[in-house]
């Protein structure tokens, strides 16, 4: 396909689905965080600091990494003290903003707080948070949750629980970090809480796993591979975030049908997973293709920890982007940008 023509094609569909090809948006759309006042406590060193209330605007300028802990969790706080010796590191002297959070809305979980913070010694400060900034990091139901926020107050990482975690195509947390120390722009990611994970796949062929097709007939992965870039997604039936993800999907693959291939993965054992299928295409409007992974080893090869996760792969099966658990809204507008971006038509 000539440049002039690629170039047609992506106005067109950015006409059609609202994709906005102005900015390469490969992700999650950003979240600026709303205006705040923390209450922060300066330094866990020190017995006679108190609370100082500060202006989420006075942080605008340099990015900030956060880690949200919680009080006694043997995990978080161990990760809280790899970070604040990560954050005395000369090359972020300056550079970058180190805090840490954790809950605290009543006076006694503010004393509570406050206590442990000395116990351990804490450097960087520690905001009291009383739910505004949770909600931003996903940090609810398990600790620790890292962010990264970059100097105009924008979201660029989330989700995530170790520094070395991967949080996006050949990207750890700890990475992510260096970057916006250096001043280089982020791509906006989300962590999934696990370092081992689809994104390490990336740059690496389609792993060839055995599956069933519709007909039950025995093929694999590569089988589908051909000569088109493909998307291939790993789903399920019954979760409800697959069955608005999966068919956002197909609809972006119908739009470039010719260009594209698609092939779904699921688990559908029984007849009647496989007629919810069936019934999801009647709802929907179209029929994408699927196939069946025999075995539960089969998302093992591919490093599946959550569903749906979408990976775009070249025409030769090679992995160039991962999106996992994306977002219907979104993942049409992303797709299409990282074909643009790594030249796959």
């Amino acid at each position: 396909m000539s440049t002039m023509l690629r170039c047609l094609l992506g106005v067109l569909l950015s006409c059609s689905m609202g994709l906005g090809l102005a900015h390469a948006d490969l992700g999650p759309p950003s979240k600026t965080l709303p205006n705040m006042t923390f209450r922060v406590l300066p330094n866990g060193t020190n017995p006679k600091a108190s609370l100082e209330l500060k202006p989420i605007a006075d942080l605008k300028g340099k990015p900030i990494a956060i880690i949200y802990w919680k009080l006694k969790d043997t995990k978080s706080e161990t990760e809280l003290q790899a970070f604040q010796a990560l954050a005395g590191l000369p090359a972020f002297k300056g550079k970058m903003q180190f805090y840490s959070a954790v809950k605290a809305s009543t006076p006694a979980e503010i004393k509570a707080a406050t206590e442990r913070a000395r116990e351990l010694k804490v450097k960087i400060p520690v905001i009291m948070d009383r739910s505004q900034l949770a909600p931003y990091l996903e940090a609810w139901f398990a600790f620790p949750r890292y962010g990264l926020v970059n100097k105009n107050l924008v979201l660029k990482v989330w989700h995530c629980a170790q520094l070395g975690e991967t949080v996006g195509p050949n990207t750890t947390f700890m990475q992510a970090i260096q970057r916006a120390a250096e001043g280089k722009q982020l791509e906006t990611m989300r962590g999934i809480t696990k370092p081992n994970n689809t994104y390490e796949l990336v740059g690496k062929k389609l792993p060839n796993v055995g599956l069933n097709n519709t007909a039950d007939k025995a093929t694999t992965v590569m089988k589908y591979v051909k000569g088109k870039p493909i998307v291939v997604s790993f789903w399920s039936v019954t979760c409800p975030h697959c069955r608005e993800v999966i068919p956002a999907v197909a609809n972006y693959w119908k739009l470039r049908k010719g260009n594209l291939d698609m092939l779904t993965i699921t688990r559908a054992p029984s007849e009647e997973l496989r007629k919810m299928i069936r019934d999801l295409y009647k709802t929907k409007g179209l029929v994408w293709p699927v196939a069946y992974a025999p075995e539960n080893a089969t998302l093992g090869f591919y490093n599946i920890v959550k569903v749906p996760t979408v990976i775009l792969a070249d025409k030769k099966g090679v992995i160039r982007y991962v999106w996992i658990q994306p977002d219907a809204k979104w993942i049409g507008r992303a797709l299409e940008n990282a074909i643009l971006k790594y030249n796959l038509f």
